[in-house]
């Protein structure tokens, strides 16, 4: 790819309905800058940038411990997410967890081969993949949008792009990002086998809201279930406002299993709730754990952003609605 100086027009997304829409109306200019195969971002706010990869790059596909993806600094949550700019597939995540996920480093993006699919049927009804085993996170050379995310405090990541020839390039946001994070503090208890948590926060506009949780629960327990609750209250929340029926508010299960199953001792959930940029931002985030044997919670994080989005989160997948 010839290396020049690039000028991109970028048009904000709108999150409604959790698909992503352009708008015309406040489109910028904005220069690419160049990631080299040592790439450094510093940076002590939330913030976005676009980027150009002038030839195509790979990092390891390790999930946890990878020696291409480094995330250090303070604050509970430092997460970035990197996408094509045209809409590709290609694309790279991590994130530096919370203390109760032990501030482990998680690295996603798209692996190398990619799995496969075939069909007997013309409905595609009826189907054989194949996964094979990921040998790289492959990024092609083209132009990308990166999302970083911080708690407030200094943050340095550092990305290791194996095939780019430009050496050493350092990074800087070029817009600001304003974005929130919480505790989830455990609340109420529903007998000795439903466990809530949740906090409401004064935070407007949000396009992006999510939570991060952690309980132990038994994994041969005869029910197990998960919830998530979003609210928008104007004054303190009600009792019991992130049990399972999410009085006022809106809940979904995103885990559930009866009959005893195999669930790890430690259940980690990662909840991603999509907010219709139509129906408002919600100011309070939370859920529930459920184990008849009795679950014990571990800790959570709520997270809310405005004016863009992390596509995808360190090798949990997309982040959708």
């Amino acid at each position: 790819m010839k290396r020049r100086a690039v000028v991109l027009t970028v048009l904000p997304a709108v999150l409604i309905s959790g698909f992503a829409l352009a708008t015309t109306s406040s489109a910028r200019l904005v220069t690419a800058e160049p990631v080299g195969a040592v790439t450094t971002i510093h940076t002590t706010n939330s913030g976005s940038a676009e980027l150009v990869l002038y030839d195509d790059a790979t990092l390891s596909p390790r999930q946890t411990g990878n020696p291409d993806v480094s995330i250090t600094g303070g604050g509970r949550l430092i997460a970035f997410s990197l996408r094509r700019a045209d809409g590709g597939d290609d694309n790279l995540s991590a994130a530096r967890l919370p203390s109760f996920f032990n501030r482990a480093v998680s690295v996603g993006g798209s692996w190398t081969p990619r799995s496969t699919c075939t069909s007997s049927d013309p409905l595609n009804i009826q189907s054989t993949c194949t996964s094979p085993t990921p040998k790289a996170i492959l990024l092609h050379e083209g132009y990308y949008h990166l999302v970083v995310l911080t708690d407030g405090a200094p943050a340095t990541i550092t990305l290791r792009l194996h095939g780019e020839n430009q050496r050493k390039a350092s990074v800087k946001l070029q817009q600001s990002l304003r974005t929130m994070e919480a505790n989830l503090p455990e609340r109420e208890s529903m007998g000795s086998s439903t466990i809530t948590y949740g906090t409401d926060v004064t935070f407007a506009s949000a396009t992006q809201a999510f939570t991060l949780t952690k309980a132990r629960l038994h994994p041969k327990a005869e029910v197990l279930a998960a919830t998530a609750c979003s609210r928008k209250d104007t004054s303190t929340p009600p009792a019991y406002a992130f049990s399972p029926a999410c009085p006022g508010g809106s809940s979904f299960a995103y885990a559930y299993e009866i009959g005893g199953g195999s669930l790890p001792a430690g259940y980690e959930g990662v909840g991603f709730i999509g907010m219709p940029g139509s129906q408002g931002s919600p100011n309070g985030l939370g859920g529930s754990f459920t184990d008849s044997d009795g679950p014990t919670y571990l800790g959570g994080l709520g997270v809310w952003i405005a004016g863009d989005e992390l596509d995808y989160f360190g090798g949990f997948g997309s982040v959708g609605g």
